[in-house]
């Protein structure tokens, strides 16, 4: 019997304490931990298929779950069990293999964007297999239709978070009367977010709210200016599934 890709029941971020970061092109690294940050890894949960330059425009734990997603990983590697990093890399462990891939570096041209694999041990012809059968998956056109508002490219993302908020479209963000209301990857663990939001775990600093939108998900809905809160509280359960 033919193993694929096991996928555990989303149950939240799993708090597995990394010693190096796993970089991300096009994601940034803070230049100093703060209060509360870990850097662990995601078990898998449900994403549309992005391909193309959108792949570049998505959140980078978004980006992994595609990655992790877009094959039938026991076809192409044997059995394996995956999991999303912080930053953004789909990790497939199967016996002594790690398989990583990720966005960024010399791999997969996807214009905007690229695609990078390594095998551990190291196995170049069982990268150019992972690369090959990528390839077509990553570059085929597809419909984001129905997609969670976490997991749409930047412009899609914007623009759909403003039609909720009724607010006029900046550069990836809304601007609701006084406030700017934004949709931001960050790194903190929400167990350090002392006040609540909407039902959802968040953190006040003066007048920016940052509010976790759901426990799976490293985004936060970032509303700044005055009166931020109460607007976060009308935002957050249009946001919730």
């Amino acid at each position: 019997m033919r193993v694929h890709l096991i996928v555990s029941s989303v149950t939240g971020m799993r708090k597995v304490l990394l010693a190096v970061f796993l970089v991300v092109a096009g994601c940034s690294t803070p230049a100093a931990e703060e209060p509360g940050m870990v850097l662990g890894e995601y078990d898998l949960r449900p994403v549309h298929l992005v391909s193309g330059d959108a792949l570049g425009e998505v959140f980078p734990e978004t980006a992994g779950q595609v990655l992790c997603h877009a094959l039938p990983w026991g076809d192409v590697v044997g059995p394996v069990q995956g999991s999303v990093t912080v930053a953004g890399a789909c990790l497939l462990r199967g016996g002594d293999r790690v398989v990583t891939v990720r966005l960024g570096g010399p791999g997969l041209d996807l214009g905007a964007t690229s695609v990078n694999v390594t095998v551990e041990p190291s196995d170049s012809a069982m990268e150019d297999k992972v690369l090959a059968a990528l390839r077509p998956v990553l570059t085929a056109p597809v419909d984001l239709t129905g997609a969670d508002i976490v997991d749409l490219p930047k412009s899609e993302r914007t623009a759909r978070l403003c039609e909720l908020t009724r607010g006029a479209p900046g550069e990836d963000k809304c601007v609701v009367g006084r406030n700017e209301v934004a949709l931001t990857a960050t790194l903190q663990d929400d167990s350090n977010y002392a006040d609540h939001v909407g039902g959802r775990p968040a953190l006040i600093s003066g007048s920016t709210v940052s509010v976790r939108i759901r426990p799976d998900v490293p985004v936060d809905l970032r509303v700044s200016g005055e009166g931020a809160r109460a607007l976060a509280e009308s935002v957050v359960p249009k946001l919730r599934k």
